[in-house]
């Protein structure tokens, strides 16, 4: 079978959650013999053509249907949104001809993917990755801002092209990483999948040998940043993008109530300010030096698997989440997790009692309540650790993409 995934933007250098499972799945799908290629845009990433694991991925510049655009507000759309078009991205895909075309984006971007199959017969698939079906007003004004002002010269392009169909609902099938949000399109399409985010359990619990590397804490890098920690502190972790729905304030203010901790983030910085506000609070609290920034890691990468190595404790305290893919990474790892009661993450942990201590993110101090637990109960931190390694077992990408290509079969449309 040959496969499409197509995708808003694909770094290695600047990785996110949807990243994770385009590239994940393809790699699994690979492995069982159907022949895959990535198509994405140049967002973070100009290098139109290169091949990583035998995987080809084409990408093709946007063009966001703003006026007027500046430098500024580009480097903000290549990041989080934009509703770009993509010249070049339909001909490359009627030129490769694949059976499947699964789309891991909304808006312009989803709705050529079904254009184009609906011209070449292929059976076509949207992931919605983005948890719509719980985003807070607060988050989805975020994602408008930097738009706000700007004149939508691509509605009228829209119009006068007449590209009307509506998304997701006009895809053959629909696949789902949050559980809320398959059960929402159960009611409206005939073809709903909810496939949750999975993980390769061999990497990060350390049976992988590529990740056979010192446990030392003051290990160098891929970055050049060099992980510290006292041996009278415990290491906090958290896998996500600097992002203010992902809550990392949260984690900065546990700081100062509890002088035992350290806090590491990895990730991008989709929002650059919030990066820098938490530096601040983090000075203003007196505890800089118990804050590290790491940057993003690439997916899947020997230097990611060590920085949950190095860890003592995982937490993820975002606002909402559709699934929580970097918990699965946590279990793998024997991390104990204390996580979000939010949306998809909180179905996620709600599914295997005993993995992970949960908390209400509007709690100020609940978070902070949590990580004391997990400290002044070592029996608490080896028994979250233990079935969190269990559960990681049941979300193996072989297993997912198996599932996913049993999806695609029952869709309308050719299949070789």
């Amino acid at each position: 079978m040959r496969v499409a995934h197509v995708l808003r933007r694909l770094s290695f250098d600047d990785w996110g959650g949807t990243e994770q499972v385009v590239w994940n799945l393809a790699r699994a799908q690979v492995r069982a013999g159907h022949e895959v290629r990535v198509f994405a845009t140049t967002a973070l990433c100009p290098t139109p053509r290169e091949t990583r694991e035998g995987l080809e991925i084409l990408r093709f510049p946007p063009v966001y249907p703003w006026w007027p655009m500046t430098a500024a507000t580009r480097a903000r759309l290549d990041r989080k949104g934009g509703n770009p078009f993509v010249p070049g991205l339909a001909r490359a895909l009627r030129e490769w001809a694949p059976d499947v075309i699964h789309c891991h984006a909304m808006g312009r971007i989803a709705e050529l993917c079904i254009r184009v199959a609906e011209k070449t017969g292929a059976r076509c698939a949207v992931s919605l990755h983005g948890g719509g079906a719980n985003v807070p007003a607060a988050e989805a004004a975020s994602l408008r801002a930097p738009t706000r002002r700007l004149l939508p010269w691509g509605k009228i392009l829209d119009k006068a092209l007449r590209r009307t169909r509506r998304i997701p609902e006009d895809a053959g099938g629909i696949v789902c990483v949050g559980e809320d949000e398959a059960d929402l399109w159960r009611a409206r399409h005939p073809r709903v999948l909810f496939l949750p985010n999975g993980v390769d359990v061999a990497l990060f619990e350390g049976s992988d040998p590529t990740t056979q590397r010192s446990n030392d804490p003051t290990t160098k890098r891929s970055n050049d940043q060099t992980i510290q920690r006292p041996n009278d502190q415990t290491r906090v972790l958290c896998v996500a993008r600097i992002d203010r729905q992902k809550n990392q304030m949260a984690l900065v203010e546990a700081l100062a109530r509890d002088p035992r901790l350290s806090v590491r983030l990895v990730g991008p910085a989709t929002e650059p300010d919030y990066l820098e506000a938490l530096r601040a609070r983090a000075a203003e609290l007196g505890a800089a030096d118990r804050l590290s920034i790491a940057g993003a890691l690439p997916p899947g990468s020997p230097e990611l698997a060590a920085e949950y190595r190095a860890a003592d404790v995982f937490a993820l305290p975002s606002r909402h989440e559709p699934f929580g893919i970097v918990v699965l990474e946590a279990w793998a790892a024997g991390l104990p997790v204390v996580a979000s009661n939010v949306g998809g993450l909180g179905r996620l942990c709600a599914a295997h009692p005993g993995a992970a201590l949960v908390f209400d993110p509007a709690d100020p101090s609940a978070l902070s309540a949590a990580l004391s637990r997990v400290l002044a109960d070592p029996a608490l931190a080896a028994s979250l650790a233990a079935a969190g390694r269990a559960a990681a077992r049941d979300y193996d990408w072989t297993a997912l993409a198996a599932r996913l290509s049993d999806f695609y079969a029952t869709l309308p449309g050719r299949l070789a």
